[in-house]
């Protein structure tokens, strides 16, 4: 977990002035060497699990915040490297000018590095945003968010021919959602916490998350070094979730006491956790995944699309 460098220190590795301070690999780093070790450390995390195998097509989900624009940037600096073909998927989820800063953020990326860009609006596609989805479904925001994004992606790497999709869920929210879904026994979800989730061909893609070894501030640090911008609004629908807030507040206090402590917990994590789903059957509707025959987006648009009235 870096922090910004006292005044006076200088790089571990140069003894330039230091931009961050890493205090579990016990160093000070300039800007070009933390940029240097980020990178490292995601690159090497791609290899050790495995991720890229068989993959040469690969679609990266950007949402306009710093973890998923700095994945696709990292991405992009060494997909030769890497051997993959990249895309970026963008979807304009109807909120204001929160939608707006975050598809601008997106399609800066994309030019930046000329990468391949596909963009869905989803007002143009339901004819709602996610705010008037919100009032016709009655679900909570950040469910019915997470739900769609992971439906049009899932849609986006079919279609495409994607060998997988990378996502930018880091570290610390996979250890926050990992110990509040033990400790309200939430039970679901733990395929969440494994680096490679693996599909069902023509029904489910491969989700993979390069970032899974990755502290939310070493990746704010990353993005700020690089230039990359990102969307500083706060989402309209954020809501202040007690049990994450303590638990976070818990692991952050612990990472103090013993660096390195939530990358040993992560890796506990993903040796138990499963890398596929259980029984996955195509939607009758849409052919998508789903495990009882209709996806959770078609059972949205049955209910709350088709019988509304004018």
């Amino acid at each position: 977990m870096s922090t910004p460098a006292s005044g006076h220190a200088k790089c571990s590795k140069c003894e330039k002035p230091a931009y961050v301070r890493v205090p579990y690999a016990k160093l000070n780093l300039c800007r070009e060497h933390f940029v240097e070790y980020f990178e490292n450390r995601v690159l090497k995390s791609i290899e050790h699990y495995k991720m890229l195998k068989g993959v040469r097509r690969l679609l990266v989900a950007a949402s306009g915040g710093k973890d998923s624009l700095s994945l696709a940037h990292l991405l992009a600096k060494h997909r030769e490297r890497l051997g993959v073909e990249l895309y970026v998927f963008h979807i304009d989820l109807g909120m204001g000018a929160y939608s707006e800063a975050s598809r601008a953020a997106v399609g800066e990326l994309c030019k930046r590095h000329e990468l391949k860009c596909i963009v869905l609006g989803l007002r143009e596609l339901l004819g709602y945003g996610l705010p008037e989805l919100v009032k016709l479904s009655k679900r909570p925001a950040c469910s019915l968010c997470g739900m769609l994004k992971r439906y049009f992606v899932n849609l986006v790497s079919v279609e495409l021919g994607a060998d997988a999709a990378a996502l930018g869920h880091h570290m610390d929210d996979i250890l926050v959602f990992a110990l509040k879904n033990f400790l309200t026994q939430g039970g679901a979800g733990f395929l969440k916490l494994s680096p490679v989730a693996r599909g069902v061909p023509g029904v489910m893609a491969t989700r993979l998350k390069p970032l899974y070894e990755a502290y939310e501030s070493d990746i704010y640090h990353y993005a700020v070094a690089e230039g990359v911008r990102f969307v500083e609004i706060e989402c309209p629908f954020k809501y202040a979730d007690p049990i994450k807030r303590a638990v976070r507040e818990m692991l952050d206090k612990l990472e103090g006491e013993i660096p390195g402590f939530k990358v040993s917990l992560a890796r506990r994590l993903a040796r138990g956790a499963p890398a596929e789903e259980g029984e996955v059957r195509p939607c009758k509707y849409c052919g998508m995944a789903s495990s009882s025959g209709v996806c959770a987006f078609c059972r949205l648009t049955s209910s709350c699309l088709l019988y509304t009235s004018d």
